[in-house]
C-alpha cells in the first residue's frame, strides 16, 4: 500500500473574498503533486489542538513541514529584532510539537524552506531572524520578482548522501527565504549549503536520517528538472520502511 504522508497546513488569516474573510487553512498544490508523484498518498493536517498530534503520528507514515511565516524567535531564546517578517505562533507550536513527537518514532519528517527552520529549532538549534543579521555577506535568497519556478542559484552538496547520489557535486535551486539556520540543532547534520554558506540541507546524523530538510522549494522546480522530485521519494521510501 502508498504510504500516507501527513502535510501541515498554513493558514490564511485574511482570505478576502475566497472565503468570506474568515480563516481558512491550505496546502500548496505542488506539495500535494509532488507526494503524489513520489509515490505517496497525501493527507492535509488543519492546526487544530495539539492534543491531536498523537493521534496523527499514530496514523500517518510521513510527514512533511511546508514553507511559510518566519519562526517566532523567543523558541529559539531571541527576543525579536527588527527585521523579523512576519511569524505565526499557533504554527510554530504545532509543527514543533509534531517534530518532537515523530522523534520517539522511527517514522520521517521532511521540512521544507520553513520546514527545515523549524525542524532546526524543534531540535534544539537556532537561526538567523533575517539574513541581514549575519556576519557574513549573503547572496539573493529572496529571489522574487524572479518566478519561483526556477532556480536562481547553486549548492553544494555533501559526498555520500541521497541528494548528491541524485544530482553530484551541486544542483541550481530557488530561494525564497529572509530567515536561515544559525547553529544546527545536535543530532542534525549538514548536507548542503550555497556559495556564501548559508546552510541549505539537514538530514539526522543517524544511519536511517529520519530527518531531512531542504532551505529550496524542489517541488516549484519539478517542471524545470524532474530530478527534484528526489527529497519527496526519499520521504515517501522511508515511510514504506518504516511501515513494515
Amino acid at each position: 500500500m502508498k504510504p500516507l504522508i501527513a502535510i501541515v497546513a498554513n493558514q490564511y488569516e485574511y482570505a478576502e473574498e475566497v472565503f468570506h474573510h474568515h480563516p481558512a487553512s491550505y496546502v500548496p498544490q505542488f506539495f500535494l503533486t509532488a507526494i503524489n508523484a513520489a509515490g505517496g498518498v497525501p493527507v492535509i493536517l488543519p492546526l487544530v489542538d495539539r492534543s491531536a498530534i498523537s493521534r496523527y503520528v499514530s496514523l500517518y507514515d510521513g510527514f512533511l513541514l511546508t514553507g511559510g511565516q518566519g519562526v517566532s524567535s523567543f523558541l529559539y531564546g531571541e527576543e525579536p529584532l527588527p527585521k523579523l517578517g512576519t511569524t505565526f505562533l499557533q504554527r510554530d507550536l504545532f509543527e514543533i510539537a509534531l517534530v518532537k513527537a515523530v522523534a520517539q518514532t522511527h517514522k520521517p519528517l521532511l521540512g521544507v524552506c520553513r520546514g527545515l527552520q523549524v525542524l532546526n529549532v524543534a531540535l534544539g538549534g537556532t537561526l538567523y531572524q533575517d539574513l541581514a543579521y549575519r556576519e557574513k555577506p549573503s547572496l539573493k535568497h529572496m529571489q522574487i520578482p524572479t518566478a519561483d519556478t526556477q532556480p536562481t542559484h547553486h549548492i553544494v552538496l555533501a559526498p555520500d548522501t541521497v541528494l548528491a547520489q541524485t544530482f553530484g557535486e551541486s544542483a541550481l535551486v530557488n530561494s525564497l527565504h529572509k530567515q536561515a539556520i544559525k547553529q544546527v540543532a545536535p543530532g542534525l547534520e549538514v548536507i548542503a549549503h550555497s556559495s556564501d554558506q548559508v546552510i541549505e540541507a539537514l538530514q539526522s546524523s543517524t544511519t536511517d536520517h529520519q530527518f531531512m530538510g531542504v532551505q529550496w522549494h524542489p517541488e516549484m522546480l519539478l517542471e524545470y528538472d524532474a530530478r527534484q522530485l528526489i527529497v519527496f521519494q526519499d520521504l515517501v521510501k522511508k515511510a514504506k520502511q518504516a511501515n513494515k
